[in-house]
This record gives structure tokens, sequence and C-alpha cells, in this order.
């Protein structure tokens, strides 16, 4: 009876050996890998997104504050299994990508990244405006249609570079419509490379512009959409681009590709 007591013991550390001890510390293994990449994946961007400072090298106090920054706020959104450009200043937030303090709560989305990367669309749309303005630099204005509830999504892509489109073309989801700027130079960008997203519902027509209302592309311009509430996998939900994949109409995905990650 003895014995049999032991050998029992003995079977029940065997099976939480190998089927709960050994995956545990192989998914806390990943789970570190994982970490490491995401911590690299910010590093990275955020030096490149810094790169303004690379051409004014009086201003090494301001970088230094801006580098570590953006390496300690940058946000990681990325979806399990996919490493995303992280938003360095999001929806609804008080500073701006270069720490500084704004006027008003943040309409739309800043993301980080390298110059000449793409820039995907995030839904079907109709091209309303390509245009290159005193602050904001080059900037798209698509229609991207109806939201599930019914708003309607004129999507802003401000502080880009090369575009790939032009006005009245219509474009698919997922399709490069344009490039973060190789250089940093209008004001609005902040000395940042970013992409900024905002969602209007309420497009400024040309003849509009400069009136009371219609500065900057939208009338709404201080009450805008959520980007995160309009994900395609659902709200705060970021949603990688897959060519293979069907999506509902009104629903958005990242405007950047994705990597996927590779298991160790």
């Amino acid at each position: 009876m003895h014995l049999l007591r032991i050998s029992r013991v003995k079977l029940l550390f065997i099976i939480y050996f190998f089927f709960v001890a050994i995956p545990f510390n192989l998914l806390s293994e990943n789970q570190k890998n994982q970490t490491k990449v995401v911590t690299k994946n910010i590093e990275t961007l955020c030096l490149n997104s810094l790169e303004w400072y690379d051409r004014h090298p009086g201003y090494k106090g301001e970088y230094r504050r801006v580098l570590e920054y953006c390496k300690t706020y940058a946000k990681d959104v990325s979806p399990e299994g996919f490493l995303v450009n992280p938003i360095l200043s999001d929806f609804g937030v008080m500073s701006g990508v270069n720490t500084r303090p704004r006027d008003q709560i943040h309409q739309g989305i800043d993301i980080i990244g390298s110059k000449n990367e793409p820039i995907i669309a995030v839904a079907d749309g109709l091209v309303l405006e390509a245009t290159i303005e005193d602050c904001w630099g080059s900037t798209l204005v698509i229609d991207h249609g109806e939201s599930l509830d019914g708003k309607k999504l004129i999507v802003l892509y401000a502080h880009i570079g090369k575009f790939n489109v032009k006005e009245n073309d219509y474009v698919k989801r997922g399709d490069i419509i344009a490039r973060l700027p190789e250089k940093v130079q209008f004001m609005c960008m902040a000395r940042v490379r970013h992409l900024h997203l905002q969602i209007g519902q309420k497009y400024c027509q040309k003849e509009e512009k400069d009136n009371w209302g219609c500065k900057y592309f939208i009338k709404d311009f201080y009450n805008s959409l959520n980007p995160h509430s309009y994900w395609a996998d659902g709200p705060n939900k970021v949603s990688c681009f897959n060519k293979e994949k069907k999506y509902s109409k009104g629903t958005l995905t990242y405007p950047f590709q994705c990597k996927k990650l590779t298991a160790n």
C-alpha cells in the first residue's frame, strides 16, 4: 500500500512536469521573446521617426527628451501574432508627438514610422482631395462610405509624403495610397515623422476652405470620430489587412502593413 502511494505521487509529479511546468515555461519564454520584439520595434521606429534631428544637430537636448518620451509612451497596438507601427499620440489625449501639451484634445491617432514607408487605405473609398497644406504638408482626404452605425467616414491621412493616388481615384482597402515623407519639413508634423489619421463626417468643399469652421478639410474637425470604434475585428481591436480576408463595409483596417511574427 505504501509503495502504491509513492507510485501515485511519482505519477502525479510526471503529469505535472510534462503537462503543466514545461508548457508554462515555454509560454513564458515566448512571451519574453515577444516583449523583446515589441520593445525593439518601438525603439527602432522612434529613432527612425526622429530623423529631423539628424539634420538639426543644435537640438540635441530636445532630441534626447523626445526620444525618451517616444520609447516610454509609444503605444503598441499589435494584434496577436502581428507587429504594427505604434501610436505615439492617441485619440483623446492632450499630449502631442513632441511631448508638448495640445490646445485641444487630440481628434485622431498619430502613428510613427520610417521614411517612405507605405500607407494603405483603411477601407474602400473615393479620393476627395490630394493637396499639400501649408502646415500639415501632404494630405489625402478619402470618403470611405458609412460606418456600421450609419456615420460618414471622411478620413484624413495627414503629414504624409509622396501620393500614390490622385483626386477622384477609387481605392480598395489595402491599396498603397501614399508613403511617409522622406523629410519632415512642415510645422504641424512637430519634427516627428508620423501619420495623422482622423475621421470626420462633414467634408469641406474646396470653395468653402478658409471660411469659418472649414480650415482643415472637415467641418467637424473638433468633433471627430474615434478610429478605435471602427476596427474590423471590433472596437479597440486594431485589425490587420489581409488580402485573403473579406471585410464588412463600414469597418476599418490599420493604415500600415502588419508584420507577421514567427514562432521561435
